[in-house]
This record gives C-alpha cells, sequence and structure tokens, in this order.
C-alpha cells in the first residue's frame, strides 16, 4: 500500500540581512604633469576607516620614491612627484592590497619587426 501524506509546502521568505560594508575603500585617482612635478588629485568616496595609503613612484621598473599619505575619510587629497623624461607609474597600496597604479608616458616596448629568441618552436 502507497500512503501519501497530505500537507502543505511552507515557504519562508529567504532574506540574508543586510550585507556588511565593503571594506576596500572607493577612490578616483587622476595624475596630471603639472611643470616639472606630476600631481596625484585623489577623491576618497568610501572609507572603512583611517589609515595610510602607500604611494610607489617608479620612473620605468625602477622605483622612485615611496610616500605614506594618511587618510582620514571621504574626501579630497593631493600630492606631488618629481617628473622627468620617460616612463613613470604610481602605485597606490591599502593595506598591502593594490588599489590603483597610474601612468604618464609611453613605456619602452620591444620593437615588433625585431625578431628574438622565442625558445622552442
Amino acid at each position: 500500500a502507497l500512503f501519501l501524506g497530505a500537507g502543505r509546502y511552507t515557504f519562508l521568505p529567504l532574506d540574508p540581512g543586510a550585507p556588511p560594508p565593503p571594506e576596500r575603500p572607493f577612490v578616483v585617482a587622476r595624475l596630471a604633469p603639472e611643470g616639472g612635478e606630476a600631481r596625484l588629485s585623489l577623491r576618497v568616496e568610501r572609507l572603512s576607516g583611517p589609515g595610510y595609503l602607500h604611494l610607489k613612484w617608479f620612473r620605468g621598473e625602477r622605483l622612485l620614491l615611496e610616500k605614506a599619505l594618511f587618510l582620514e575619510g571621504p574626501g579630497l587629497y593631493q600630492e606631488r612627484f618629481p617628473l622627468g623624461q620617460g616612463y613613470h607609474r604610481l602605485v597606490g597600496l591599502w593595506g598591502g592590497t593594490p588599489l590603483f597604479q597610474l601612468d604618464l608616458g609611453s613605456p619602452s616596448l620591444p620593437d615588433p619587426e625585431k625578431v628574438e629568441d622565442q625558445g622552442d618552436r
């Protein structure tokens, strides 16, 4: 004999609750040449708490300068870096994690016409 139980399906609303706020800051960064310097304009939109934004300034692959900018909360911040000839790159790190990378100039890329040893073919 086969017995089928009569019952109702119960639907419970799946409400996970409010998500925690994001830990990663939200910033809008711009790097512009200004005379013999490069000016970083930084607008912080969201910040979980105060802390240091570590800035690493490179020319090509060579690290030229490191700075730490203390961010207290949302707002506008500026910093300047020496600008010479060639390709420059600014990397912003928050808590040891890259937050942004900005470039000025053109990177030196290998000549596509030049045949290089490509290894095994």
